[in-house]
């Protein structure tokens, strides 16, 4: 059942590629993110204060700024490469969290396992058909956000491993929302905001509407299954399950914006939904105790 709420995440934020293209339309990248948080900052508030929770958290501060560093980086990287490029080079924090895992934690890993990972990165470019001429700024972005999302996801296994998934994502929400805001006054500016006031909004793919879904269901929904997840299952095998989230965005990709998705993208999309499901092979899902999970196969020389 927890794999089931991952990959029902990895499709929500596959489907927020689609919502963010939506708010781009009227306002920049920065902003599009910012704005994101404060509608899930303005939604999680009251809930806090109820809580008695809306008290500063160093450890929801630290992975809210991690999450705000990676997604300001991919919603860059989103306005200026393809739907499912993004999703290809969002993906590398399946090797990035490992290899950190492998660097800070002194953790090993079965072959089998970086095998696996290999095999969805192969399936990741199959369904982006090998198209590498055109890579963009846009591309080296998004390759910065899976760095830090990797981090996040450690971040998340280390700091939140006794909290309540609700309340440590919320006070993550909100504090993502307050922080944005000043970084987006410097970066961008004071944004025109009477665009979001229209009935017009509300109606996808209106502003207002990507803003209610990327707030209430990638924001507040997804995470906090992450959260709730990761408690649970070794950070390496939540990142290897998000891999799935390119198929969802590829496939959004070409329902929504009529990109091309060929027979080789739906081979490529096949090879990532297999590695994912072999995993159990090579490894647990199941933590054996708090703290960083070490791989129960054998390891890497084993």
């Amino acid at each position: 059942m927890r794999i089931f709420w991952l990959v029902l995440a990895t499709l929500i934020w596959g489907f927020g590629f689609v919502a963010t293209r939506w708010t781009l339309v009227s306002f920049d990248p920065v902003w599009s993110n910012s704005l994101r948080f404060v509608f899930a900052g303005v939604l999680a508030l009251p809930y806090l204060i109820y809580r008695r929770k809306a008290v500063i958290s160093l450890a929801a501060a630290v992975c809210s700024m991690l999450l705000l560093g990676g997604l300001q980086m991919q919603t860059v990287g989103i306005r200026y490469t393809t739907l499912a490029k993004s999703g290809f080079f969002t993906t590398f924090y399946a090797i990035f969290t490992p290899l950190l895992l492998a660097i800070i934690f002194r953790q090993r890993f079965h072959r089998g396992y970086w095998a696996l990972v290999g095999a969805s990165l192969v399936g990741i470019a199959l369904l982006c058909d090998l198209q590498w001429t055109d890579f963009n700024v846009g591309d080296i972005f998004i390759l910065g956000s899976a760095l830090l999302f990797a981090l996040h996801i450690i971040a998340i296994d280390q700091l939140a491993q006794n909290e309540n998934p609700i309340d440590f994502n919320l006070q993550q929400c909100l504090y993502v929302g307050v922080m944005g805001i000043p970084l987006a006054l410097a970066i961008s500016g004071v944004p025109d905001l009477g665009g979001l006031w229209s009935w017009e909004s509300l109606v996808p793919p209106g502003a207002l509407s990507a803003f209610l879904f990327l707030s209430l269901f990638s924001s507040i929904g997804a995470f906090t299954v992450q959260v709730y997840v990761q408690q649970q299952i070794p950070p390496h095998i939540v990142s290897m399950i998000f891999l799935t989230e390119s198929v969802f965005a590829a496939l959004f990709g070409w329902i929504f914006f009529s990109e091309r998705l060929s027979l080789m993208g739906m081979g490529g999309a096949l090879v990532i939904l297999l590695s994912v499901s072999l995993v159990p092979l090579f490894t647990k899902f199941e933590k054996t105790s708090a703290g960083p999970s070490i791989d129960p196969g054998q390891p890497e020389n084993g």
